[in-house]
């Protein structure tokens, strides 16, 4: 008797779990009433009944509570590391001329400055320059394309780079994936910890591209630049203007020309840069910008023509602050890529399975309606993060990431009533047969 009016007890308590979510107060103190008086008939002590009662109520506050949880620690993997002025990770190497960046770093102008005469100038009816830097790798990268140097106009809008991709050599214009991207390069010239003098000519419609002094690259220069288009703008070195793209490695030097240098003043300077024989450089009249790195202290980097000085800021810097990005042009097809997209519909999940079952026990509704309340607190939630990682320089806002963690709420929603819904059923089935 006793083990069969304990089944009986744990059956009304399954039921009264679902029942639970009443609408309004004289629907709750109907389901005291038939619980008192169900204990009643079975012979089952009063304080059984207020322990069950006391069950209930715990188990929604449980429910809020996790939901509590899910939420934080949303927003705590979302914005960490919650450093609103990270370090800029640049520092002057000790006892050589030269800067070292070693984690996400950035230099740049220090006020708008235009290298180059504009794109379509009228008194530039060439488009011949000279690109000239000396650089050595510390890592070779194949999740993002790090840019050892660039160049961004007045809207920090970038319109030419040196990048490296693993060991490759990247010349690069537009946006990567987009249709007008274009690039051009040389493999297995970046190696780790090699020092090298990279030298970009252009002259007429030939690209020229010298590692160490030596030729290994001529292209048409249609590849990357239209007619009487060069490089123009501020300069960025080891990042892009949106910051999401950083170098690591040494840099020694970096200079700029207004005339397309012959093949064997390319190789001199090589030497040059070898036995930091500034003067020769200094002579060219065709010089634009000259950066020696030889300040071993301080913020600012001259620029030996006096036009044109850099700033290596203490705290780290975005040019460029893109808000909420848009799929399009932030897609990569790549394993990292994809990894955030799952990382993404995974880490919604379960605040879409809890925060349902929070709405189910806590008032009667359409799956349907709890469906678009899910996803509205999901998407808020989400929205949220991305806006407050404008305001982060380490973090980058995209709108593909709201996009996946409202399609996680959704399997997270989709699951809860997929594998519950069926058994609430039957629970309240079985009240109502007890009620009677």
């Amino acid at each position: 008797m006793v083990s069969n009016n304990f089944m009986n007890v744990l059956k009304f308590t399954t039921c009264y779990q679902m029942r639970f979510n009443y609408h309004n107060e004289n629907e709750r103190i109907d389901s005291v009433r038939q619980l008192t008086l169900y204990c009643q008939l079975y012979n089952i002590p009063e304080y059984i009944n207020v322990r069950i009662l006391i069950l209930m109520n715990s188990k929604y506050i449980f429910l809020a509570a996790i939901c509590f949880v899910i939420s934080a620690v949303i927003l705590l993997v979302g914005l960490w590391p919650f450093n609103f002025c990270p370090k800029n990770e640049v520092g002057w190497l000790r006892g050589h001329d030269g800067v070292r960046f070693y984690g996400r770093g950035i230099i740049y102008n220090e006020k708008e400055v235009t290298i180059f005469p504009s794109l379509h100038s009228s008194d530039t009816p060439t488009k011949s320059f000279t690109i000239e830097i000396c650089i050595q790798p510390d890592k070779e990268s194949f999740s993002y394309l790090p840019r050892i140097l660039s160049f961004c106009d007045s809207q920090k809008n970038e319109n030419f780079f040196i990048g490296q991709w693993k060991s490759h050599l990247i010349f690069g214009k537009g946006t990567h994936g987009s249709a007008t991207y274009r690039e051009i390069g040389i493999k297995d010239v970046l190696k780790k910890g090699e020092k090298r003098s990279v030298a970009m000519t252009i002259g007429g419609d030939v690209i020229h591209i010298y590692i160490d002094g030596i030729l290994l690259n001529s292209s048409p220069s249609s590849l990357l630049f239209s007619s009487n288009e060069k490089p123009s703008g501020n300069i960025v070195l080891a990042n892009s203007p949106t910051g999401d793209s950083y170098w690591t490695g040494n840099l020694f030097g970096l200079a700029i020309y207004n005339q397309e240098l012959s093949e064997g003043k390319i190789s001199q300077h090589f030497q040059n840069w070898i036995d930091r024989k500034d003067f020769i450089l200094l002579s060219e009249e065709s010089l634009v910008a000259l950066y020696l790195f030889n300040e071993r202290s301080g913020e600012k980097i001259h620029d030996f023509t006096n036009k044109h000085h850099l700033l290596l800021p203490s705290r780290f810097q975005v040019l460029q602050k893109r808000i909420l990005l848009p799929p399009w042009k932030d897609f990569r097809f790549d394993r990292t890529y994809l990894m955030d997209i799952i990382t993404n519909i995974l880490g919604f999940i379960p605040f879409g399975f809890f925060f349902s079952a929070y709405l189910w026990m806590g008032k009667k509704s359409t799956f349907y309606r709890f469906f678009l309340i899910s996803i509205l607190f999901g998407g808020f939630l989400s929205l949220m993060i991305e806006l407050l990682q404008v305001y982060l320089p380490t973090r980058s806002s995209q709108l593909m990431d709201v996009i996946t963690n409202i399609l996680g709420t959704a399997i997270g929603v989709a699951v809860f009533f997929k594998t519950c819904k069926s058994g609430v059923e039957s629970s309240k089935g079985l009240f109502q047969s007890f009620s009677r």
